[in-house]
């Protein structure tokens, strides 16, 4: 059996610490934090090999979906400013087929209309309009000279009108959002009538005296977060669009800033929201109502530890939904229980070294078992090395095992479980921004000993 390990002592989050590390059946029990290794044998990354090639790119989000309703799950990888998105269709073989560049998420050069250095960020995905084929959204910012985003550099509302046509409709059904600098989305059935709302996070406005927004008769509103209601269709059958709905008052400064997620977080039947301002700081759980929200969490009635990323899933195997979540020690989750989370943390493995801190995660069955594993996506908290991923692999006794995926340059953006041949592989951007951090590759990480003549 082969083990490789690099120890050390002066270690800035925990000085000493038992920490298990696993290749193949091995089982290393340390007395010392462990700062890197080789990457586990059990993992590799084989995103050129199945048709994804981006050695370097500026990144944002991923979000996954089978948008051409084939069975196979998809994935659309949003890149900041100057880089288009990118749609990939997975082939079902284990390849995937990226769609031409400005079916969705154009590239921003000039000949195509007026889009121009698109600020995009995050995307989700739905079927907003109901007609079987999903759409993607994507939120903008106002880059950093705080533009006013007209038409061509806004929102992105991306209608399937048929399979594989894509027509952008933000701004005519109410979405575009001019004056927001837009972070994370997420679609969610929040009133219960079937059909998704969108909840747009934003950053909060800039103190800039010369703002067109300011002068506008919706302002302040138009530059905070918002929810905007599904309004269904007509009597003819079209589709009508968004409406804002300040009734789910998300107006505290930076809501879905840093990430955002919707869940029936308390098991009442009504989807709550909830999202971070900055990493690691204490999100906002905003429990539904029914026609409104109240945040809990930051208002004290329940205290939810600092974070930096979550994911929601039944990793526990009781029946009752998770939140797993990264924070700058490393991973850990708050448990489900049938009135809600818990906001006692158990962790996830060993705190990660003092170079590192834990950024996002993601979950799904890596290795085919049937249990829950969670991929650690980690960023370096000092330094300029983009630092190594864990994968935490389920154990049937309710642990973890953790195996180091191969290293990547650049700095850790998201990570995203995607379906490939009945098994997770996961998506992961290393991209930076466009701006101060450093451009690395989309990875896909996967179990070497999946059975496919493509893998």
């Amino acid at each position: 059996m082969l083990e490789r390990t690099k120890s050390y002592i002066n270690s800035r989050k925990q000085p000493v610490k038992v920490l298990a590390f696993s290749v193949g059946a091995a089982i290393v029990s340390l007395g010392l934090v462990v700062s890197a290794w080789a990457a586990s044998l059990e993992l590799q990354d084989r995103a050129v090999l199945a048709g994804i090639n981006y050695p370097s790119t500026p990144s944002w989000d991923v979000c996954t979906a089978d948008y051409n309703n084939d069975g196979n799950e998809d994935f659309h990888a949003s890149l900041h400013m100057k880089s288009a998105g990118a749609l990939y269709t997975n082939m079902g073989d284990g390849g995937f087929s990226k769609v031409v560049t400005n079916i969705v998420s154009p590239r921003p050069t000039p000949g195509y209309g007026s889009k121009a250095f698109v600020d995009r960020h995050a995307c989700a995905w739905a079927d907003v309009d109901g007609n079987g084929l999903l759409d993607l959204y994507n939120s903008a910012g106002r880059w950093a000279s705080n533009k006013y985003k007209d038409a061509g550099i806004d929102n992105e509302l991306y209608l399937q009108t048929a399979p594989g046509v894509f027509t952008d409709v933000a701004t005519e059904k109410g979405v575009g959002e001019p004056c927001t600098r837009g972070r994370f989305v997420v679609f969610a059935d929040f009133n219960g009538d079937g059909k998704p709302e969108l909840f747009l996070g934003a950053q909060k406005e800039r103190a800039d005296t010369t703002d067109v927004c300011n002068t506008l008769a919706d302002s302040p509103y138009n530059e905070q977060s918002k929810v905007f209601v599904n309004l269904g269709n007509d009597e003819n059958g079209t589709w009508l669009g968004f409406r804002t709905a300040p009734e789910y008052n998300v107006s505290l400064a930076n809501t879905g800033n840093r990430f955002a997620v919707a869940w029936d977080e308390n098991n009442d039947g009504k989807v709550d929201l909830l999202t971070q301002t900055f990493v690691n700081n204490r999100p906002l759980l905003y429990r539904n109502n029914g026609t409104s929200f109240t945040e809990i969490s930051r208002a004290g009635t329940k205290k939810l530890p600092a974070m930096n990323g979550v994911k929601v899933g039944d990793i526990n195997r009781d029946g009752i939904n998770d939140l797993v979540f990264a924070d700058n020690n490393g991973f850990a989750y708050l448990r489900g229980t049938a009135t809600g989370i818990t906001t006692v943390a158990t962790r996830i493995g060993s705190n990660v070294a003092s170079n590192a801190d834990g950024w996002n995660v993601a979950i799904g069955d890596i290795n085919g078992d049937g249990l829950l594993d969670v991929y650690g996506q980690t960023k370096a908290a000092s330094g300029s090395v983009n630092p190594d991923d864990i994968v935490y692999v389920a154990q049937p006794d309710g642990s973890f095992v953790p195996y180091v995926a191969p290293s990547a340059t650049g700095d850790a953006n998201d990570v995203e479980s995607v379906l490939v041949n009945g098994r997770a592989q996961f998506v992961v951007l290393n991209g930076g921004n466009d701006e101060k951090e450093a451009p690395g590759p989309i990875q896909l990480i996967y179990w070497v000993d999946q059975q496919s003549s493509s893998l």
